[in-house]
């Protein structure tokens, strides 16, 4: 099952649902990012992106899979979705509607994304690497 998932998941590169409801807009992406004004200096890795949505727009899941954890960090939650060999991780969520163990399918509603709007979206395998959504999602 996890072999067919896999497969099926890195088939769909580039095609991917955007992880949000409504009109959106990255505000931050994969990786370092520069401070304006201060030549050399970066702010901390960021480990997916950052998606600017609207007041109330939902977390939905990129592709069929199981919810292999539900927990909560600094006062926000987080879903965790794996597909195979992969997870998809959604962050700062106000409020979450599904629960661990549960399957899921592209396009369910996940919870409801944080107070300021903004969801941090990551990708990774299984055993841990990061990768960058950006190319993974379509537009």
């Amino acid at each position: 099952e996890d072999r067919r998932l896999s497969s099926n998941f890195e088939s769909n590169r580039g095609r991917f649902p955007m992880p949000i409801t409504g009109p959106y807009k990255i505000v931050n992406t994969f990786g370092q990012s520069r401070v304006e004004g201060l030549k050399g200096t970066t702010m901390q890795d960021i480990k997916g992106i950052n998606i600017k949505g609207q007041t109330g727009a939902k977390a939905r899941c990129i592709f069929d899979g199981v919810v292999s954890g539900v927990g909560g960090y600094g006062g926000s939650m987080i879903v965790i979705v794996r597909h195979g060999n992969y997870l998809s991780v959604y962050c700062n969520l106000a409020s979450v509607s599904v629960t661990r163990g549960q399957r899921v399918s592209a396009r369910q509603a996940l919870g409801t994304v944080g107070n300021e709007g903004v969801m941090q979206f990551q990708l990774r395998r299984l055993n841990g690497s990061l990768l960058n959504p950006s190319s993974w999602l379509g537009r």
